[in-house]
Order: C-alpha cells, then sequence, then structure tokens
C-alpha cells in the first residue's frame, strides 16, 4: 500500500509540474468510480459476506453497527463543525464527512487480520448494514444545499421516499432475476443484472443504487447453498484507487488543511474506541484474547470509503476540504493504523 500510494504521489506530481493534459478531471474521475468502481466493490462484499457464520450473532453486530453509525455521526460531525469553526465549511459538509467517516469497509484491514478470522467476520457484517444506512444518508445529504432545508418532516419525507425506492428496486430485481432463471446465470450475466439493477433504481426510482445491488445480492443469497459469482476484482481495484488516492493529492492539503485532518483523524478515531469498548465487557462477545485488540485497532475505512471519496460532487459546499480531511483519515488506516497491530504482535 506505502508502494502504490508513492507511486500515485510522484505520477500526479509530475503530471503537475510537466502540466501534462492527463485527459482525467474532477468529473470525469468521480463519473467512473460512481458507475463503474463502486458497484463492483459493493457486490463483491455482499456475494463474499459469510451469512452462514453471521447468522448467530447477527443481532448484536447489527445492534453494535447501528450504535457506533450514530455515535460517528453526532460525534465526528460535531467536532468537525465546532472545531473548523468556519463560515465555508457549513454542518451540511461536517455530516457529510461524517457519513463519509462512518462507513465500514475491512477491505484494508485484511493483510492485518491474518487468522483473526472472527474479527474479519464481525467487519464485514457491521460494513454490510453501517454501508447501507451511509449510502442512504449520504444521497438525501448531497439532495440539500443546505442543513437549513432539512426540517424534521423532510428528513422523514425524504428517508422514506428514499427507502421505499430501494425496496421496490430489489423486489423488481429479485423477481427478474428469478424469472430469468438467475440461479443458473455466470458471473457475467449476473454482473450485467446488477449493473442495470444499479442504473434503473438511480435513474428511474431516484433510490441509492449501491443499496440496491447489496440488498438484492444478500437476499439472493439467503438460503442457496451455492455462493453467487463475482468477479473478485476488490484486490485490484483496492491497490488502483490506492494510487489514484496518491495521484490526486496535493501538497496544499497538507499545509492549508492540516487542521481539519488533525482534527478527523482524532475524531474518527477515539469516537470509534469509545462505540467498540462496551462490547468488549459483554461475555458473548465471540471476538476473543488477542482478537480483541485487533478488532479495536483494525483499520475500519477500506476502498468503498476511498471509492465514496473520491466519487463526492465538486458542487458540494467545502468539498475540498471535506476531500482533504477524509484523505487524512484514509493515510491515518492505511499507514500507521495497522502498523498498531503489528506493533503489538512484535512486542
Amino acid at each position: 500500500m506505502p508502494l502504490l500510494l508513492i507511486l500515485g504521489t510522484v505520477a500526479g506530481q509530475l503530471v503537475s509540474r510537466l502540466q501534462w493534459d492527463s485527459g482525467w478531471d474532477a468529473q470525469s474521475l468521480t463519473t467512473g468510480i460512481l458507475y463503474l468502481v463502486l458497484p463492483l466493490l459493493v457486490w463483491e462484499l455482499a456475494a463474499r459476506l459469510p451469512l452462514r457464520r453471521l447468522r448467530r450473532y447477527r443481532g448484536p453486530v447489527a445492534v453494535q453497527a447501528l450504535l457506533t453509525f450514530l455515535m460517528m455521526l453526532a460525534g465526528v460531525s460535531a467536532v468537525l463543525f465546532f472545531g473548523i469553526s468556519h463560515a465555508g465549511f457549513p454542518l451540511l459538509s461536517a455530516l457529510v464527512a461524517a457519513t463519509l467517516l462512518a462507513t465500514a469497509d475491512p477491505g484494508f484491514a485484511t493483510p492485518y487480520l491474518e487468522g483473526a478470522r472472527r474479527v474479519q467476520v464481525w467487519l464485514e457484517g457491521e460494513a454490510a448494514v453501517v454501508d447501507a444506512l451511509a449510502l442512504v444518508l449520504l444521497m438525501v445529504l448531497l439532495s440539500l444545499d443546505s442543513v437549513s432545508q432539512w426540517s424534521t418532516a423532510t428528513l422523514m419525507t425524504d428517508l422514506l421516499r428514499t427507502v421505499a425506492g430501494a425496496m421496490l428496486a430489489v423486489a423488481c430485481g429479485v423477481a427478474v432475476w428469478r424469472v430469468a432463471g438467475g440461479a443458473r446465470w455466470g458471473t457475467v450475466l449476473t454482473g450485467v443484472w446488477l449493473w442495470w439493477l444499479y442504473l434503473g433504481a438511480e435513474w428511474l426510482l431516484a433510490a441509492p443504487g449501491l443499496v440496491v445491488v447489496l440488498a438484492a445480492t444478500v437476499w439472493i443469497r439467503r438460503g442457496r447453498p451455492a455462493p453467487l459469482p463475482c468477479l473478485n476484482l476488490t484486490p485490484w481495484l483496492a491497490d488502483s484507487l490506492v494510487v489514484v488516492l496518491g495521484f490526486t493529492l496535493t501538497a496544499a492539503m497538507f499545509t492549508e488543511r492540516y487542521w481539519a485532518m488533525l482534527l478527523a483523524i482524532g475524531a474518527a478515531g477515539a469516537v470509534r474506541l469509545l462505540s467498540l469498548l462496551p462490547w468488549l465487557m459483554w461475555r458473548g462477545l465471540p471476538i476473543r484474547g488477542e482478537e480483541r485488540r485487533q478488532w479495536l485497532l483494525a483499520p475500519s475505512r477500506g476502498p468503498i470509503t476511498l471509492a465514496l471519496v473520491l466519487a463526492l460532487p465538486t458542487d458540494l459546499p467545502a468539498w475540498w476540504t471535506v476531500q482533504s480531511l477524509a484523505y487524512g483519515v484514509i493515510l491515518f488506516d492505511l499507514l500507521l493504523q495497522g502498523s498498531l497491530i503489528h506493533g503489538g504482535r512484535s512486542g
């Protein structure tokens, strides 16, 4: 990961200093990630989700995921909004940043969790719950111009409409899959079906297509002995996104937004740690011994989080600040967070 990050950074600086036209701008990058990369990542997350292992503890995993998500949303947004305290950084931007940092994806944590399968399973279950919540909330937040438009009635109406659209899309997609004999489809046809389901949800029903892909995949897998096929591109996509992260880094992010980065790193780490500590007192927690330390220290942001940050619309208020502070947290996860696990093992 560090080598890929350095590679992307060097390439980005060369393009910038030599003034080469790479053919990529923020809008084209956002579009490519939103319609190609993210659907693949979510499809493979859902296709690999260990449903049998999670069945016994799905209730506790869902409760922990929900409470952690709410604590991250409230705590991180408050720290960022009051800590940055700038007219150019509205509450809407703080909420978007907190939602991004609340997403969970064990993709970048996997190399540090060898031999800790129970931690990996728990993080994958948390990711399925939290990412669905975060994607719905992001869609609602990004449709607003400011939080002043957001009354309780408006919030409930938007959320209900979004959830209803997603449920309708899932029901239609699963029905098509069953009628068309989807159980006999291979990887390519399954991917085409999920991609069109994603586009239909986004364009026709104004529903979060990524949530629809996640929910439809999990629904089909329930009770089926055969796994749903996928392309297994997540490792390659994760590496590619790290290179893109390095390519888009600028020195100004660290010289002009270092305070926002430090606030985000401290808030995201502290709030997540506080949300997990009470679970260590639960006797029924299936994570035992040294695995508990790995659970607390494992990087919780992954390629889905990075892809969502890269896909942020540039017309979001304080877009560059939100991207910079999210980059700071992801870089901390990539370069430092995982090393804490290895450091403890060496000790």
